[in-house]
């Protein structure tokens, strides 16, 4: 579950939803908090000056006597107005006093607001007692009207000091604190209900549909498919999905296919196999009593006898029959490799030697070309020998006007050689030897049947060369490749691994 796309999702969406609401929740309060702490200031600023001006008024009329009723008279009948001083400016004796008990008293010089330049002095907020006030603090200037009773070289007669209590502000703070949570919480809960609700509708329905589906496919239920009806990034990765499910549906009718009519192939190679065994010997034995009879003959026969050019003939006849027999029993019957560590370059020579004599009638030069230092491979030397001698002979036999055969021994790594043979050998170093004539080259639609058992266009031969130099190149843990042009040649690569023990 805590691994699924869909928690991924929604607890990512929860993470960003949460801290946006509670950040614009607590961005929402401070400003409701800043504006009422706001009012409270004007509104003492406000009362500041009225108090102001009514002692003004007090002092103008003579009366100053009621100026201390007028103070407690004031924060008795104002709800949130909790204290009224005046002090003098010099000393900070309190001369008029909300609370009579103060009168006389000199005021905290180090409370807040009090010290300072007079012009300087707002509203400001303290705490006291627990409980938070707006103090205002305001110079009663010596006016000219003032002047009759006040010497002219005082600027300012008194301060007046005012307190309004904060706690129902507070109050009503604490009320909007609660009432932007309690919708933030509401807020995120419908939020993300909602939203939990379309992930499963949009993404996590279809996604376990498709899961379903691909489970499936993984039974072997090919038929199977993914609804397209969405025209969204999922309806787009079903269709893509059921297209690669037709291909893949369709590459495995071909394998299926491909497969049953090798198999039956097999199955009739095997049969042939059998088949062509009995024959051979059935006919090896007599030919070896018809050659030795036909050799009796000969030697009663003098030189001069026509008779012995017809008894020539027959003897080259049953060698024929003899070579065709011994490749149809190697091709039914192959003998296991007997490998050795030997050099290749030792091999290939011998293999040249043996053919120099049918190049030299064919106008067929054969040039070698091998790297310094190539390493000892695993093989039987006398099949490898019979490869080379193979693909020499089919090399000069496609060339009867004559050409040029060059043989080149390298050593490659598997990045050098094509995908296909690379994984085939699945070794670093791979040992390559290359035969390329200058023949006439094989048609494209014969390509994929050269390596067939008794495939041939030539007059005389079983077809069996190639079939068997496969076979033998493969036992060795290698590969064998052929490219060709009509006209210009064929190029056939023999590719055996290196560092193969023999064991291995």
């Amino acid at each position: 579950m805590f691994n699924s796309l869909k928690f991924k999702i929604i607890i990512t969406a929860f993470l960003i939803i949460s801290t946006i609401m509670i950040t614009d929740a607590w961005r929402d309060i401070k400003r409701s908090e800043q504006l009422l702490l706001n009012g409270q200031r004007e509104k003492a600023v406000l009362l500041s000056e009225r108090i102001a001006h009514g002692i003004m008024e007090l002092m103008l009329q003579n009366k100053w006597q009621d100026l201390q009723a007028m103070v407690e008279s004031l924060v008795k009948n104002a709800g949130e107005l909790k204290e009224i001083r005046i002090f003098r400016p010099e000393n900070g004796v309190i001369l008029v006093s909300s609370d009579p008990l103060e009168i006389g008293a000199e005021i905290n010089k180090e409370a807040p607001g009090i010290s300072g330049k007079h012009e300087m002095r707002e509203a400001f907020i303290v705490e006291k007692g627990g409980e938070q006030y707006v103090l205002k603090l305001s110079d009663i200037k010596n006016q000219p009207v003032c002047h009759k009773c006040h010497s002219p070289e005082e600027e300012v007669l008194g301060v007046l000091h005012i307190g309004i209590s904060l706690s129902e502000i507070t109050k009503t703070i604490q009320g909007y604190k609660r009432k932007y949570l309690t919708e933030a919480l509401v807020g995120f809960i419908l939020i993300a209900g909602a939203f939990v609700f379309v992930v499963g509708v949009l993404i996590d329905r279809p996604i376990k549909r498709m899961t379903r589906t691909i489970r499936k496919i993984e039974d072997g239920d090919l038929s199977a498919r993914m609804d397209e009806d969405k025209k969204d990034e999922l309806g787009l990765m079903a269709k893509s999905f059921n297209s690669m499910l037709e291909s893949l549906e369709s590459a495995k009718q071909e394998i299926e296919l491909c497969h049953t009519e090798q198999m039956q192939r097999a199955a009739k190679l095997a049969s042939l196999g059998e088949i062509i065994s009995g024959i051979a010997h059935e006919i090896k034995n007599p030919l070896t009593g018809i050659s030795c009879a036909v050799q009796v003959l000969q030697s009663e026969m003098s030189e001069d006898d026509e008779g012995r050019m017809v008894t020539s003939e027959i003897l080259n006849h049953i060698r024929r029959l003899d070579t065709t027999v011994k490749a149809l029993l190697n091709y039914a019957r192959p003998k296991p490799p007997c490998l050795l560590s030997l050099k290749i370059n030792d091999i290939l020579e011998k293999a040249v030697f043996f053919v120099q004599p049918e190049a030299n009638k064919q106008n067929v030069s054969i040039e070698t070309e091998i790297e310094d230092d190539i390493p000892d491979v695993m093989m039987d030397p006398d099949q490898m020998q019979q490869i080379f001698l193979n693909l020499i002979l089919n090399a000069v036999q496609a060339m009867p006007e004559g050409g040029n055969l060059k043989i080149e021994i390298s050593v490659k790594d598997y990045t050098q050689v094509g995908g296909e043979i690379a994984g085939t050998l699945a070794c670093e170093k791979i040992l390559a030897v290359t035969f390329e004539d200058t023949g006439l080259g094989i048609k494209r639609e014969h390509m994929e049947s050269i390596f067939d058992p008794f495939f041939t266009k030539k007059s005389k031969g079983t077809g069996l060369g190639l079939s068997i130099s496969q076979r033998i190149v493969q036992e060795h843990g290698g590969e064998i490749s052929v490219k060709s042009e009509v006209g210009k040649g064929s190029i056939f690569t023999v590719y055996l691994p290196i560092g193969q023990s023999e064991e291995q």
